[in-house]
This record gives C-alpha cells, structure tokens and sequence, in this order.
C-alpha cells in the first residue's frame, strides 16, 4: 500500500507516520500475523515537500499593496491547502526568508460563479480540462506583482 501524507508541520508530520506504523503493526498482530510477517513501513524521506508557509508581516504588506492595485473586492484570502508546492523551497527549511505566494483567479468568472452556486467543483490547476481565460488572467498577474515589487522596493 503507498499513502500520500500531508501535513503543515514536522512534529504533526512525525505523529502522523509513527502513528502508520502502529496501526499497521496493531491490525497485523490482531489478524494474527507472527512477527516475521508484519508490515514493514517505509517512509521515503526523499518525495517529502515541506509546507509552504507565508510569512505574516509580509503577507500582510502584499496583500495591502494587491488590494489598492486591484480592489479590495478582488483580494480573497484562502485557507490552508493540503496541496504539495514547492514553492516552500523559497523560504528555506527555516523561513529565513520572507515569502508569500498567492494564487491568481485564470476562470472565467460565470464558469466560477455556476461552480459555487451549483456545488459543481471547476476542474484543478493539473487538470486537461483547466481552462485558463488568458487576456484578463495575465493581465491581473501582471498587475499584481508588479504592485507587489514595487511596493516592496519602497524605502
């Protein structure tokens, strides 16, 4: 069996996998498995990829900066995801530099509006049918970070 585990910090990470294994070993001995037949669990600590952590003062700088470029209206904090990013790379294992990643809406805004009020969940960032609409998208991108940097260049 492979599992994919997720999780937003290390220590959560380590109860998490220790707990695998317990479990794993507990159903064995409880179905009756001798102990030469118990699972063996493997963590490959190589497909592991940190959580992506905004830094708060810095989150909190941009997204003042997105808002007067863009409208507050058009600014919408997100909850945590359980996505893998590498963008966590970025900030270095022990955030030691700032970052802040935010996501620019790319769909066409009746095709997000049918998707909330139907419940009908619009097709993900990877998926063949993500279907970007690309003037107003890249445009936004553009204009975001654009205020972003140089909002973050000021003295």
């Amino acid at each position: 069996m492979k599992l994919t585990v997720r999780n937003f910090k290390k220590e959560v990470r380590d109860k998490v996998l220790a707990a695998i294994d317990r479990i794993a070993k507990g159903c064995a001995t409880a179905a009756g498995l001798p102990p030469d037949k118990m699972p063996d669990v493997h963590v490959r600590q190589d497909e592991s990829t940190a959580a992506t952590y905004n830094n708060p003062e810095l989150t909190r700088r941009v997204t003042a900066a997105l808002k007067t470029a863009l409208g507050s209206d058009k600014i919408i904090a997100k909850d945590p995801t359980m996505g893998a990013e590498d963008f966590c790379e970025y900030s270095l294992p022990d955030h030691s530099v700032p970052a802040f990643m935010f996501n620019v809406g790319a769909v066409d805004p009746a095709k997000a509006a049918e998707s909330k009020k139907t419940g009908t969940p619009l097709p993900s960032l990877h998926s063949s049918k993500f279907a970007p609409v690309p003037e107003p998208t890249i445009r936004t991108g553009i204009i975001g970070m654009t205020s972003a940097v140089l909002d973050l260049l000021k003295k």
